[in-house]
């Protein structure tokens, strides 16, 4: 087998192992479930609430969980939808007591500075 096919093989594998979701310029909720959604690769009927993210998070087919989630910009989030936030970390907390072998790195600030960005008007 050449290299290339070897790559196209292990490519899922490769890129599942981390992955950064930044929430530092998420202000509200349609948007937050969309960004996460996609970067996680949520199937179209996906509901759009906490209940719907923990259903495609544990569930293999539904979602494209990493090895290891980092999650950064959770004061932003904590100041624009503390409701959310603590919802959306309570999901994450106990998506790590449901599968250990899976790492979680949480952030409060946004080191990577790869949140949402909006266009200026």
């Amino acid at each position: 087998m050449d290299f290339f096919h070897l790559l196209i093989m292990l490519a899922p594998t490769i890129m599942n192992r981390e992955l950064l979701i930044d929430l530092s310029g998420i202000m509200d909720e349609e948007t937050f479930h969309e960004y996460v959604s996609k970067k996680l690769n949520f199937p179209g009927y996906y509901g759009y609430n906490l209940n719907a993210f923990w259903d495609c998070i544990t569930d293999e087919e539904q979602s494209s969980m990493p090895r290891c989630l980092i999650v950064e910009g959770l004061a932003a989030l904590s100041n624009y939808l503390p409701e959310l936030h603590n919802g959306f970390v309570e999901c994450l907390h106990d998506y790590k007591k449901e599968f250990p072998e899976r790492e979680l790195v949480l952030r409060q600030e946004s080191p990577s500075g790869k949140g949402i960005k909006f266009d200026e008007e």
